[in-house]
């Protein structure tokens, strides 16, 4: 991790204009095409909420401006973030959030995540993990699709965590199409951002093996 020297910034203007606005955060919603990456998931009998989640993890890592962080009201880089995610307690129509780190292998990040799942049992939220600034709110909804979603929010323009959201795939013209959404803060991320992301994580969808 470390400290942005803004006045060194090639994003001073922009970080400057956004960082105290009332509400920085801003959502953007897509369609991904996760037929190819779906049938291979599908081929190793793997979870597909967790395989796309370490998928997704992997593209954001490679983007640095999902990686800066508010601490202390100042800019900072961390050096990878990792997913907080809901998760359904096992027999109950409740979910819990967990929070796991990223891991590049997605058999160990798998097996992490189960047994970090599994050791957290029934309790709602691990606060002392929730603290971290390194994180990346992740959920899902596969009942439907959607056009557009939002998030819960307390009121704080230096909460520059990221969140996710995709829905259930629907097939259309032969393809799996999924709603993506993502939620960035504009004084770290920009339209540009968002769509290198958007971009790369399809081009991953279609060559994943």
């Amino acid at each position: 991790m470390r400290k942005i020297e803004i006045d060194r910034w090639n994003r001073k203007e922009t970080y400057l204009f956004y960082k105290d606005i009332d509400v920085p955060m801003y959502m953007m919603t897509f369609q991904l095409d996760v037929t190819h990456f779906y049938q291979e998931i599908k081929k190793r009998q793997l979870s597909f909420y967790l395989s796309f989640m370490h998928l997704v993890m992997g593209e954001m890592n490679k983007i640095e401006n999902y990686r800066y962080r508010f601490l202390d009201g100042e800019p900072y880089l961390v050096d990878r973030i990792h997913p907080s995610y809901t998760d359904q307690i096992e027999d109950s129509d409740q979910f819990k959030i967990v929070t796991v780190d990223y891991e590049d292998d997605l058999i160990t990040f798998i097996h992490q995540a189960k047994e970090v799942s599994k050791k957290q049992g029934k309790t709602f939220i691990d606060l002392t993990q929730e603290v971290r600034q390194d994180l990346v709110y992740i959920t899902t909804f596969p009942w439907a699709s959607f056009m557009q979603v939002s998030h819960a929010h307390r009121i704080d323009n230096k909460d520059a965590i990221p969140r996710v959201a995709w829905g259930k795939f629907e097939l259309i013209n032969q393809k799996y199409i999924m709603p993506f959404a993502i939620e960035s803060h504009h004084a770290f991320v920009d339209g540009r951002h968002v769509g290198m992301l958007i971009q790369n994580l399809q081009n991953a969808i279609h060559d994943w093996k």
